[in-house]
């Protein structure tokens, strides 16, 4: 058995750190036959973070919503130059790609947890800028936060690099 943060492990869940002494140990978890990085835990509290930008995105078209009075179950105001069609769109855009950037962030970051957290903070980052630009009322201003693009096209290239060094070997065999 090992210890964590004070916790007893069990040895089938610690494995020693690269070039550490004998006594470290850090967590790995296996599941489906693959370890997963202790630096793992980046990606999930971005994957958190994520979480929260889409329930704070959430509450923005609630509380506009009611400013409005859209009454349930209409998506969207019939009224030209909708504000509140503006609060819907940034939330319902963000969920649109909502499950790539989690599969994206979740494949890059079984290989490369650092880069995937990074490009995933910057993905967040982007949607925050998207939206408080589509809040305004002007959707052109939403484009400041088009570089959340960059965020998704990071963990799309670094997932297709995980995916191509882990096949590789199997292609040489």
């Amino acid at each position: 058995m090992g210890s964590f943060l004070g916790l007893k492990m069990p040895s089938s869940l610690t494995a020693p750190l690269v070039g550490a002494s004998a006594g470290r140990m850090a967590p790995v978890v296996t599941a489906a036959g693959f370890a997963v990085p202790p630096q793992f835990g980046y990606v999930v509290l971005t994957a958190s973070a994520s979480v929260m930008l889409t329930q704070w995105q959430m509450f923005q078209v609630a509380f506009q919503r009611k400013r409005s009075g859209v009454k349930y179950p209409k998506m969207y105001e019939d009224a030209e130059d909708s504000l509140f069609n503006c609060y819907q769109r940034a939330h319902q855009n963000t969920l649109e790609s909502y499950p790539a950037f989690l599969t994206l962030l979740t494949i890059a970051g079984l290989a490369y947890p650092i880069t995937a957290s990074a490009f995933g903070m910057l993905w967040i980052a982007g949607r925050i800028v998207y939206s408080l630009g589509y809040y305004t009322g002007d959707p052109a201003k939403r484009n400041r936060g088009a570089f959340h693009y960059f965020g998704l096209w990071g963990l799309l290239i670094t997932s297709i690099v995980f995916g191509v060094r882990t096949v590789l070997p199997l292609l040489s065999a």
